[in-house]
């Protein structure tokens, strides 16, 4: 309780440099807590969308993956022969889409269209979809509307939509909220989304499974029966985008790296300028009897407690604004898109408590090894 109170002491002494500190440490505490939540939100988010998509195989063209699809290159004649094949390979159903995207990067100007097969209802994609008013089946001209993108853009029964300069289409219904991305989606009729794009492809096609048949069961008979095109199972399409989330992990980490090394450089200052400050005092501990282990774990713990606190506060900073981004994207597109898990927030104290130590090594080892001569000689 001695030494945390002498710390507590020196700290005190020199209030705005030690506040100071302890704000660059909260801030690359909490930038680097806001940019990681990011990744542990998207993991969240997407295996919540899987987990909500019926079929349980998604086939695509062959070398394309399942969120890159781009231009659609899955050819009609693939469709026809997995409808053929499909008692042979324990599929019972098969439902070809096309995806069609307008708009920039504001969600409030951006429509995203997924066509499929005329008559078909959205339910057969995603089975927790529900009605809120108007029919659930579009007709071969009209549209069903998302309740998200709805409500933002002030879509109501009867309004038109309109795809390109000659083809546009008519709400039919409007769903009802659901909490994910079916809220931003437009269900169309696929042949109205070929027209628009000049093709007869499709971008995939959503596969359900048997009874008796695993997933990968039937996707490594589409992949062996099936010429030209690629099945992926809810697994392997998490698995991509484990792949995607930890690169993109990585990146962020990087660019928090930079405001880590801001805020150890900052501890490092204050706790060197306070060992040149207090050198007659470090004298008088050692001529009174203080090892050279005291003095080094003096400055070191002073280090470390900067860190903790500053990684403590930083925390607490970034739920905060990882609270206000979900805000924003829940209204927006109606997915959280950040998460604090208790893994990211013990990796962030066990980072800003590493931070402590390797700023405060270097000044606790330059005052455990002053000379008790020069230190008492020094004004």
């Amino acid at each position: 309780m001695e030494v945390l109170a002498l710390i507590y002491r020196n700290l005190r002494a020199r209030p705005i440099r030690s506040i100071l500190t302890l704000l660059g440490i909260v801030v690359s505490t909490a930038s680097m807590v806001l940019f990681m939540s990011f990744g542990e939100g998207l993991r969240k988010a997407l295996g919540a969308e899987l987990s909500a998509v019926g079929p349980a195989v998604l086939v695509l063209p062959e070398g394309v993956e399942a969120f890159s699809p781009g231009y659609p290159e899955l050819r009609p004649e693939a469709v026809e022969a997995l409808k053929k094949a499909a008692p042979d390979l324990g599929i019972n159903q098969v439902i070809p889409y096309v995806v069609l995207t307008r708009g920039g990067f504001d969600p409030q100007s951006s429509f995203f269209f997924q066509g499929i097969p005329d008559g078909l209802s959205p339910k057969a994609l995603y089975p927790n979809l529900a009605l809120a008013e108007g029919t659930l089946t579009p007709s071969p001209r009209g549209a069903v509307v998302g309740s998200r993108l709805a409500e933002r853009n002030q879509l109501s029964l009867g309004k038109a939509l309109r795809l390109s300069p000659r083809i546009s289409l008519r709400v039919e219904g409007i769903l009802k909220g659901s909490g994910g991305l079916s809220d931003n989606i437009i269900f169309v009729p696929a042949s109205v989304v070929q027209e628009v794009l000049g093709t007869r492809n499709y971008t995939a096609a959503a596969v359900g499974v048997s009874a008796g048949f695993t997933a990968d069961q039937v996707a490594e008979a589409i992949k062996a029966r099936i010429a030209g095109v690629s099945a992926q199972t809810t697994g392997d399409v998490m698995r991509f985008a484990e792949r995607a989330v930890r690169i993109s992990d990585l990146v962020r980490f990087g660019i928090s790296l930079v405001a880590l090394i801001v805020g150890g450089l900052l501890v490092a200052n204050t706790v060197m300028m306070s060992v040149y400050e207090r050198i007659r005092e470090f004298g008088l501990m050692r001529a009174l009897g203080a090892k050279q282990g005291f003095i080094f774990g003096l400055v070191l713990l002073e280090a470390l407690l900067l860190g903790v606190v500053g990684g403590l506060l930083g925390l607490a900073l970034g739920q905060a604004a990882s609270g206000l981004v979900n805000w924003y994207t829940g209204r927006e597109v109606g997915v959280a898109l950040s998460a604090i898990t208790f893994r990211l927030a013990s990796f962030a104290l066990l980072v800003a408590v590493v931070l402590g130590l390797l700023a405060g090594f270097l000044p606790a080892r330059t005052a455990s090894r002053l000379k008790v001569v020069e230190a008492l000689g020094r004004l």
